[in-house]
C-alpha cells in the first residue's frame, strides 16, 4: 500500500553524509552514533537515512539524520545542523520483516505508483526507522511532483533497469 500526502517534519536535526560499500552499512551507523555521543546530543526522534543514489555498483551515497533536543551543535562535531527539516508532498510505504528483501519491494511499490500516476520522484528515498524492542518497521518516503521536468533518457534508463532488477 502506498500513502500520498506524507511529510517529514522535525526540529533540530543533525546529519552527516557517507559514501560506502553497502556491506559497511552497520559501520556507518556506529560511526554516526559515535558522533552523536561525542557531541553529547540527546536523541529526539527516529533515525532517518536518505539514499541519494541507485546503488547499482553496490556503493551507497546517504545522509544519516537524527532529530536532537539541542538547538545548537558545535562546529567541531563534524555534524551538520538544521533548525527545521521539512519535506512535503511525499509518497510513503512501510516495510517489516526481512528488511533487505522487503525494502526492495517497497522501492518497487513507490516507483511503480509514481510512474502509474505520472509523478516524478524529486528527492532521495528516505528510510525512517521505527518501532521498539518487540516490533520494528521502516517507513520509505519519496517527494513527488507532477510538474517536475522530465527525467533524462539516462536517468529513465537507470531507473527502469533498477525497477526491473527488483522484479527479477
Amino acid at each position: 500500500m502506498v500513502i500520498e500526502e506524507e511529510t517529514i517534519m522535525y526540529r533540530n536535526v543533525v546529519w552527516h553524509s557517507y559514501e560506502f560499500h553497502y556491506s559497511d552499512f552497520e559501520k556507518v551507523l556506529h560511526d554516526f552514533n559515535a558522533k552523536l555521543t561525542a557531541a553529547n546530543l540527546s536523541i529526539n526522534g527516529p533515525l532517518i537515512y536518505a539514499l541519494k543514489n541507485v546503488p547499482l555498483d553496490e556503493r551507497m551515497d546517504i545522509d544519516v539524520l537524527m532529530p536532537v533536543e539541542q538547538s545548537y551543535v558545535p562546529r567541531e562535531t563534524n555534524l551538520l545542523f538544521q533548525t527545521y527539516y521539512y519535506v512535503d508532498q511525499m509518497l510513503m510505504t512501510r516495510v517489516k520483516g526481512n528488511f533487505e528483501t522487503n525494502t526492495e519491494l517497497g522501492y518497487e511499490r513507490l516507483f511503480t505508483y509514481a510512474m502509474q500516476h505520472d509523478l516524478q520522484i524529486v528527492s532521495p528515498v528516505y528510510h525512517i526507522l521505527r518501532g521498539d524492542d518487540d516490533f520494528q518497521w521502516v517507513e520509505l518516503k519519496v517527494k513527488v511532483d507532477s510538474n517536475a521536468e522530465e527525467l533524462s533518457d539516462r536517468e529513465m534508463d537507470q531507473l527502469t533497469r533498477y525497477v526491473e532488477s527488483l522484479v527479477d
